[in-house]
């Protein structure tokens, strides 16, 4: 009979270590799809940029300055959005009711921050615009207050697809101009998404 039990906790005990174990390599492997995927992404939508900012003769009028004495300019961020989405190949574009149009997911978060309710629950599926790529990946321009969009958007890498969480398949861009004129991201890739343990969160995650 101690035999049994014996035998019993050890094959309760070698269960444990193996899920264990296996949810380890899971969690690995999706941190390094996630890292993967990202790259494409963040390549592809940074040269994005860099050709629309080549499409407005190097004044977008949609940048947050990181120059004391310039600025932020938020006056021409619809016409950038527009030119933006067409360099990364757009085939949809719901202005409103992004979630009820098929333009988004439902996530599992949302941000509840006041001085991010850009990407709020109601912001997020109802006034904010998206724009569905090609490649399936969408843009949600960051609209705070309703009728004023900020040059920062949200993307979510693969669509509808799982697991529409952010640092895995949904990152933030926030669109910078420093004082040479230069455009680029800022490291952080969730700002005013919420926070998720585990995933990418900033640039160096990626490229270390």
């Amino acid at each position: 009979m101690r035999n049994k039990k014996r035998l019993l906790i050890l094959i309760g005990i070698y269960i444990i270590v193996f899920v264990f174990v296996v949810l380890f390599f899971i969690t690995n492997l999706i941190e390094k799809t996630a890292i993967t995927s990202f790259k494409k992404l963040y390549n592809a939508y940074s040269q994005a940029l860099l050709t629309t900012v080549d499409d407005f003769e190097g004044e977008t009028g949609c940048y947050f300055s990181i120059d004391k004495s310039v600025p932020s300019n938020f006056l021409g961020c619809d016409k950038f959005y527009k030119k933006y989405a067409t360099n990364l190949n757009v085939t949809k574009y719901c202005k409103v009711n992004s979630l009820a149009d098929g333009c988004l997911p439902v996530y599992n978060t949302y941000i509840a921050t006041p001085s991010c309710a850009g990407f709020s629950e109601s912001m997020m599926n109802r006034f904010n615009s998206t724009f569905v790529m090609r490649d399936n990946t969408t843009l949600t321009v960051f609209n705070q207050p309703t009728t004023v969009k900020k040059p920062l958007f949200a993307v979510d890498s693969n669509g509808k697809l799982f697991p529409n969480k952010s640092g895995y398949d949904q990152f933030s861009f926030v669109i910078i101009r420093n004082s040479n004129g230069h455009y680029y991201f800022h490291p952080n890739i969730t700002y005013c998404l919420p926070f998720e343990q585990g995933g990418i969160h900033n640039l160096q995650d990626v490229y270390k």
